[in-house]
């Protein structure tokens, strides 16, 4: 019994990477009492523009830290078990870049774009990206008619 139960676990956890296409994993390691994670709820996850962008484009799980499936994550993706942002590659499993400082939700919704438009394919650097954001006013206004790329 326990062999098929891990033969069925074994062939979902392989199939996994290969239904979720090209999307990458969005993990947001939380902690209830943090004063971002109100932030990043009300500015990120209930923006209906950015909450559209997210489902869109990402596998977007929320974990609470201090949980055990927190510890796996971090066990896995070989981080320190922080509140913060990570970007995850599934189909190499390798961790694309990790934001730890929540104090700018804007930073976060600038990565989400960055991300969604694919723009490390292209030998554009996340943090290259988040600084022309920053030139431009992106972290404290919204810019118009101004694209980054």
């Amino acid at each position: 019994m326990k062999k098929l139960v891990f033969t069925v676990l074994g062939i979902f956890v392989l199939l996994l990477p290969a239904s979720a296409g090209e999307k990458l994993l969005v993990v947001y390691l939380y902690q209830e009492n943090s004063p971002y994670y109100q932030k990043i709820n009300d500015k990120i996850l209930k923006n209906k523009y950015l909450a559209k962008r997210i489902h869109r484009s990402f596998e977007f799980i929320k974990i609470k830290a201090g949980t055990q499936p927190a510890r796996d994550f971090a066990d896995r993706y070989r981080v320190i078990e922080k509140e913060g942002i990570y970007f995850i590659d599934p189909q190499t499993g390798f961790l694309l870049y990790s934001l730890t400082d929540l104090s700018q939700p804007c930073r976060c919704a600038n990565l989400i774009n960055y991300f969604s438009r694919k723009l490390y394919k292209k030998g554009i650097d996340p943090d290259q990206y988040l600084e022309m954001a920053e030139k431009i006013g992106a972290y404290r206004t919204k810019p118009v008619n101004r694209e980054l790329f």
